[in-house]
């Protein structure tokens, strides 16, 4: 998937320039994370003598698809969400003139910390781990953003049945995708049982960032949509069956509960299997190892399997 370029110094300049005409560039330098967005680090000098730290990130063909307004988009959702005491970065600048780098873009404030994508990586027990993904999805959805305050957010049964009802030519069978388009052509949509919320749409632990075993961050909030909170919490129960283990899902699953007992289930086996639907045919793209690919297409069966028998 082609990114956008690195801006030059000179561009950088221009940028900060935009957000605080005294910024002085110390240095700029590409960042890792993001699949079609191109990233880059920034250190900038304040006037006290302080480093003021930034990241840029220039937003890929995919995402201007879905959104030609993103940038600006998810500046006014890390607004919002920093209003309500959420732990997100700073949005300072967003740009869809293209007139300093080619593509919309958007200058946050950097967070220090680090992604926890696999159990190898813990330093404290899965429990803390998951209780801690659970205690800050409760924070945002307990926050009950509704389209009256994100007017701008689509909602995502939109995009879900567009997605449920385009069969594509090839199915992933590595995925399960038949027997989970199947499944889903049978008990799509699900009942409306919660009330339509701000969502993060693409909440897993690798949007996440930590440091010293705590939860120091959420990130990348340009799939920001609006819809039944089942949505972000089926994500992240996949991503964690797939990346931590089916034990690491259902914990997660019960710490959130405990949390917002008000949150209707009833449908989450249907919301489960539109998760797993979700990275068919786009597990090549992202540049893992066999042993990688192998690990978590089987976690991501197991999924599937447990799916398919509480429908």
């Amino acid at each position: 998937m082609v990114k956008p370029r690195q801006p030059s110094p000179a561009k950088v300049r221009d940028l900060l320039r935009q957000i605080d005409p005294s910024l002085r560039l110390i240095t700029s330098r590409p960042l890792a994370g993001g699949v079609s967005a191109q990233l880059t680090a920034i250190d900038a000098r304040l006037p006290s003598g302080e480093v003021d730290k930034l990241v840029l990130r220039q937003y890929g063909a995919a995402n201007l698809r879905s959104d030609p307004h993103v940038a600006v988009h998810e500046f006014a959702v890390l607004t919002l969400l920093q209003s309500a005491g959420l732990p997100v970065p700073r949005a300072r600048r967003a740009d869809e003139s293209a007139t300093i780098v080619p593509v919309p873009c958007l200058v946050i404030d950097y967070i220090d910390g680090y992604a926890v994508t696999d159990r190898s990586q813990l330093t404290e027990p899965l429990t803390d781990f998951t209780g801690q993904l659970a205690a800050v999805l409760a924070q945002l959805h307990a926050a009950a953003f509704t389209l009256a305050d994100a007017p701008y957010l689509t909602d995502i049964r939109v995009q879900a049945d567009r997605m449920v009802g385009t069969w594509p030519s090839s199915l992933d069978e590595s995925l399960s995708e038949p027997a989970v388009r199947t499944a889903l052509a049978r008990i799509w949509p699900p009942p409306l049982l919660n009330q339509p919320i701000l969502l993060h749409g693409d909440f897993w632990p690798g949007n996440t960032l930590w440091r010293d075993g705590t939860l120091a961050g959420v990130i990348d909030w340009e799939d920001a949509v609006l819809g039944d909170p089942l949505h972000d919490i089926c994500h992240a129960r996949m991503e964690l069956c797939m990346g931590f283990g089916a034990r690491a899902a259902s914990e997660f699953t019960r710490q959130y509960c405990a949390l917002r007992p008000a949150v209707d289930l009833t449908a989450l086996p249907c919301w489960d299997l539109f998760a797993a639907l979700r990275h068919a045919g786009r597990m090549s793209e992202w540049g893992l190892t066999p042993g990688d690919r192998e690990r978590l297409e089987a976690g991501h069966r197991e999924f599937v399997t447990a799916a398919l028998a509480a429908i």
